[in-house]
């Protein structure tokens, strides 16, 4: 399993598409800050958008990278036949997915911050303690969506149709994130990312000689213990379960 995992590392440092894709996204990332951000600062661009939709497609493509390709050259058949259990051909490839798209993509959620920081200032709308607090526990739904993945793959044995399917979860992201309505759900990884990056708000005006109605906005960036708990058990419970039920369908899977 080590080797696998080993082999599996090496092959994703060194691959260029990856790394390629990767470095399209941090600008991507950057470009959609700079053109979403104003005066007022990133943190309201924060508050009004949010930062984990695109990071979601780059985590299909690497799980489908790291086990979909394996199908395509029949990796997984030789891997087998040279005496490597399934259970650790599975487990190498799903941890390795698990860990690296689901560290990639966090580290995604940074770029806007650190982007719009420097270029427009922090603001004073959210506070940054919180917001880094936030993105760091996106890790843990981030790793379930990709243990999901995982399994998908393994049952479609085409990475192509990840890649697709992760494009489609991206779009349908916001829509999903909608219709929690607001509620803290922690159950479903895109509900739970919506949840980490929604912010409870409220406005008020004022009446200016000059510029005439003038909007406040203040919003609550404040990180509570549900939160946190509900954000990292669900998220381990879900993990767990998505890993086993993968390898039970994986152990039984003919491999043609």
């Amino acid at each position: 399993m080590k080797n696998i995992m080993k082999s599996i590392g090496y092959e994703v440092m060194h691959s260029k598409m990856l790394v390629r894709l990767y470095i399209y996204f941090i600008a991507l990332m950057a470009l959609v800050t700079v053109l979403n951000t104003d005066s007022s600062g990133v943190s309201a661009m924060l508050a009004g958008n949010d930062t984990y939709e695109f990071p979601m497609l780059m985590a299909a493509i690497i799980v489908g990278v790291i086990c979909g390709s394996d199908f395509n050259d029949k990796v997984a058949n030789y891997e087998v036949l040279s005496g490597h259990s399934r259970k650790s051909i599975f487990f190498a490839r799903a941890l390795m997915s698990v860990c690296i798209s689901s560290v990639l993509v966090t580290v995604l959620c940074f770029v806007p911050i650190i982007v719009g920081s420097v270029i427009f200032g922090w603001g004073d709308k959210l506070v940054l303690s919180d917001i880094i607090i936030r993105n760091l526990l996106l890790i843990f739904p981030f790793a379930r969506l990709a243990a999901f993945l995982v399994d998908v793959t393994f049952i479609v044995k085409n990475p192509y149709a990840i890649m697709a399917s992760g494009f489609v979860i991206m779009l349908g992201g916001s829509i999903l994130g909608d219709m929690v309505g607001g509620g803290n759900n922690c159950f479903i990884s895109i509900y739970n990312m919506k949840y980490l990056c929604s912010y409870e708000g409220w406005n008020t005006y004022n009446l200016d000689p000059v510029k005439g109605v003038v909007e406040y906005y203040a919003y609550n960036s404040t990180v509570t213990s549900s939160l946190v708990l509900g954000t990292v058990f669900a998220s381990i419970i879900m993990i767990i379960f998505y890993l086993f039920m993968g390898y039970a369908l994986f152990r039984r899977d003919e491999l043609n």
